[in-house]
């Protein structure tokens, strides 16, 4: 067994990390178009994503560290201002290494992600022996609170979407 398949193994059972909670009826929903790092920290917290938080050295921008599953992942929060630091975009990505060289084939794979999927991106890591997935969320102009939940939710999917993807077509050789 491969050791990306190793690695992947189980991922068709992954399913959704968990959904956060929704207003009640009738209440108003707060609208967002930035969060904050403790604001994007409760919010992975609530849909079971085991966040640890940083900060970029750079910027100050928030950075979390999680896990869907068995399946590491990070957040970098871009387009910041304020004190403190309020950002309007979140950038999920998580890599996977295969454990052999780049093939042929993983670029079908990817552009077939690519092709199928709505949500995320897929990609190859040149030069190195990794492939990866990432999804964007974008705040600016205003989102409800939940809509954010639904998006930060939807990760965990993304992620078992790609990993399915990867099972189905790796290679043999």
């Amino acid at each position: 067994m491969g050791r990306i398949r190793k690695f992947l193994t189980g991922a068709a059972s992954f399913g959704a990390a968990g959904v956060l909670a929704l207003a009640p009826a009738g209440a108003v929903a707060q609208t967002l178009d930035a969060v904050t790092a403790d604001q994007l920290e409760d919010a992975l917290e609530d849909a079971g994503l085991s966040p640890d938080m940083m900060a970029d050295e750079a910027t100050g921008a928030p950075v979390a560290a999680g896990k869907a599953g068995q399946f590491g992942f990070y957040v970098r929060a871009l387009s910041c201002s304020g004190a403190p630091q309020a950002c309007e975009t979140l950038v999920f990505f998580a890599n996977f290494e295969l454990g052999r060289d780049v093939a042929p084939s993983d670029y079908r794979i990817v552009n077939g992600f690519n092709d199928s999927q709505v949500f995320g991106r897929a990609y190859v890591l040149e030069g190195t022996s990794e492939v990866g997935v990432d999804y964007v969320i974008e705040l600016d102009g205003g989102v409800t609170e939940e809509h954010l939940s639904q998006n930060i939710s939807r990760w965990a999917d993304v992620i078992s979407a790609f990993v399915s993807k990867f099972q189905e077509g790796e290679p043999t050789s």
